[in-house]
């Protein structure tokens, strides 16, 4: 029987480069956003064409990796879910916090494409949630008739989250997105549109808050945008 200590050490497989380069407006699960894209590079060590063969005939991959960014020696038996809107405290391990005793995550991500270029292997992924530079402990398969359990009881996240904001775009912003599309590709302004269609405010948040303008990063671009009832309007798009 393990003693009360027992401890284990996991290798970091490889690194994520994602849209997401700051924690604030990433989705709050996978599959939300299908144009948030993610590659990720395996280590030298885990760079031989056998490690991923076979691969390519699965369309998702689950992802395990690290919460890097919210590493912590303290951590709290409850948390408030940004689902209940902050107000309700639910057991950590009743939800996907990034906040239990463990901070490691797993996510469905839809597996694009693998790129084998002089010597290292890149998984392209799609539909993430992932924020940039995260470290991955390991890939699995994805396998519809034993992960998709559609009778099963899902709690306060029975249901997916729906589209809370319109967003539109200011006249500036039309134009600084013609060039950052240039350079990002032309579905840039549809994934800013997606990412910010949820309502990605903090849980907290309520409409009693005097606070109506936000910024947010993309890729390496800072998009600056406000609230105005039911609507978002991009105010700007600048590259940083």
């Amino acid at each position: 029987m393990p003693s009360e200590s027992t401890t284990f050490q996991f290798e970091t497989i490889g690194f994520i480069k994602s849209c997401f380069t700051q924690k604030f407006s990433i989705p709050r699960q996978p599959g939300l956003v299908k144009r948030a894209k993610a590659t990720l590079n395996l280590l030298p060590k885990f760079s031989h064409p056998d490690i991923v063969r076979g691969l390519e005939q699965y369309s998702h991959i689950w992802v395990s990796f690290v919460f890097h960014q919210s590493m912590r020696s303290d951590w709290k038996n409850t948390v408030r879910p940004p689902r209940l809107g902050g107000n309700e405290k639910l057991g950590v391990f009743a939800t996907r916090s990034n906040f239990g005793p463990n901070p490691i995550g797993q996510s469905v991500v839809k597996l694009e494409e693998i790129e084998m270029v002089n010597g290292g292997i890149t998984l392209h992924l799609s539909g993430v949630d992932f924020l940039d530079s995260t470290p991955v402990l390991d890939i699995k398969p994805y396998i519809p008739y034993a992960d998709a359990l559609p009778l099963a009881q899902a709690g306060m996240a029975a249901n997916p989250p729906e589209k809370v904001f319109k967003v539109e775009f200011s006249e500036q912003a039309k134009s600084q997105l013609v060039l950052a599309e240039e350079v990002q590709g032309g579905d840039f302004g549809d994934l800013i549109i997606e990412i910010l269609s949820f309502d990605v405010r903090p849980a907290y948040y309520d409409e009693n808050k005097q606070k109506s303008e936000f910024h947010t990063r993309i890729y390496e671009y800072e998009i600056r945008w406000k609230v105005e009832a039911n609507r978002i309007i991009v105010q700007y798009i600048s590259y940083k």
